[in-house]
């Protein structure tokens, strides 16, 4: 790409398309067990191993009988009981049936059941109110699916339903699309981990912790590299070692100070950047770029280093590019509609991102806008699960005004 190409700024959707056009599918695949399968996507094609049901099944409590025998006939001699899961060994003569519960195998000889509540039972004899059509309540051998049938297909995300599906065909573990490895970093002389003595004019490292977090969310290997000084050397190094892994996420250093050295970094070790600056706020320095060897391609994404532009960041650009990664058929949170409870006012010609409180009343979305002293203030959105989204053109949206918005975290 062109240099004036890479400093053009990009819209919000200029810049999600050119994260996706350059995510890939990754080829690598895991086995989980089925009770730790959710939400994965699953890596192969899989086949009903016998019919479904594999017997002729009730599915009503109440009667089972030969259809014929009810000719001229409304009473019938009760002379067994079958359970679900009982072997089915009965034989019915003329004018015989048996008490049959749901699920259970229905006798061979007999080709109808009767609800319960449709009869009248007294000792061995049990009186029909009236008479069903010969096959009802019965489900036949195959009826939900035939052996050899596809049940599932490679590619379809894992809800409890498809885990159903993967416990009655016998499975107890199964292929899926593995996440990505995904090195980070938070850069800054001024960092200090958690737990260490905070000198003065520092600042304890947030950023590291809460990218740690969002990739564990989103179903991705962290790599923690460190904090990393803003010096050429040091930076090359952990950089040249975050190389090695699927996705490279840089906290900070990514700005137009005299030390914001990770664009000229990445650069130097063969980074091909696509862009540089976004038209949206909070996260308008962001950079998005990809370095290619044999048979590797990694993603590197800088960040701006401001607690809440990280965090909005990853998941507006990051998140998507992981769901890619993991074969999910859908990369983007779907957009959902929720009315503003509070004015906001925001600057012209930028998307803003917007953290907040989602509630659900009255039959839609009631978005809470969180307020913060600038994009350091963390403290501010806790409670945070949503962002909503200000066009370009707007500078006031009022309360009550219907916006778009997306839930974050989702993996």
């Amino acid at each position: 790409m062109k240099a004036d190409e890479v400093s053009r700024p990009l819209s919000f959707a200029e810049a999600v398309t050119t994260i996706l056009d350059h995510s890939l599918h990754g080829q690598r695949v895991v086995t989980v067990p089925i009770s730790e399968a959710a939400g994965w996507v699953l890596a192969e094609e899989f086949r009903a191993d016998l019919d479904m049901p594999t017997f002729q099944r009730a599915a009503m409590d109440g009667f089972a009988f030969r259809h014929s025998d009810s000719e001229g006939r409304d009473a019938f001699r009760i002379v067994d009981t079958v359970a679900a899961g009982d072997l089915n060994q009965v034989r019915l003569g003329q004018g015989e049936c048996v008490r049959i519960m749901t699920g259970a195998p229905v006798p061979d000889d007999a080709d109808t059941v009767i609800p319960v509540e449709e009869t009248h039972a007294s000792g061995d004899t049990v009186r029909f109110r009236s008479i069903p059509s010969r096959g009802s309540h019965i489900a036949p051998r195959g009826q939900d699916v035939h052996e050899g049938q596809v049940v599932l297909q490679d590619g379809c995300v894992l809800r409890p339903q498809e885990i159903a599906i993967l416990a009655s065909v016998g499975r107890r573990s199964v292929p899926v699309y593995a996440g990505p490895s995904i090195a980070f970093a938070a850069t800054g002389d001024e960092l200090v981990e958690p737990g260490e003595p905070l000198r003065p004019g520092c600042i304890r490292n947030a950023n590291a912790y809460s990218l740690w977090s969002q990739i564990l969310t989103a179903r991705a290997t962290p790599h923690y590299l460190g904090i990393l000084r803003d010096r050429p050397e040091p930076l090359r190094e952990k950089i040249a070692e975050g190389l090695e892994h699927d996705f490279l996420i840089l906290s900070g250093g990514v700005s137009m100070g005299e030390f914001d050295l990770v664009p000229q970094v990445l650069e130097e070790l063969d980074v091909r950047i696509l862009f540089r600056r976004l038209l949206v706020r909070p996260g308008q320095p962001t950079v998005f770029g990809v370095h290619e060897t044999e048979g590797r391609r990694t993603l590197v994404f800088g960040l701006p280093g401001n607690p809440i532009s990280t965090l909005l960041s990853f998941d507006q650009y990051v998140a998507p590019a992981v769901r890619v990664f993991r074969g999910h058929p859908q990369p983007l949170v779907p957009v959902q509609q929720g009315e503003l409870t509070q004015t906001v006012r925001k600057r012209a010609g930028f998307l803003t991102l917007i953290p907040c409180i989602s509630r659900w009343s009255d039959r839609r979305y009631r978005l809470d806008p969180l307020r913060f002293h600038g994009s350091a203030d963390i403290y501010a959105i806790t409670g945070a699960d949503a962002v909503a989204y200000l066009p370009v053109g707007v500078e006031e949206a009022l309360a009550g005004t219907i916006v778009d918005f997306r839930k974050m975290y989702q993996p």
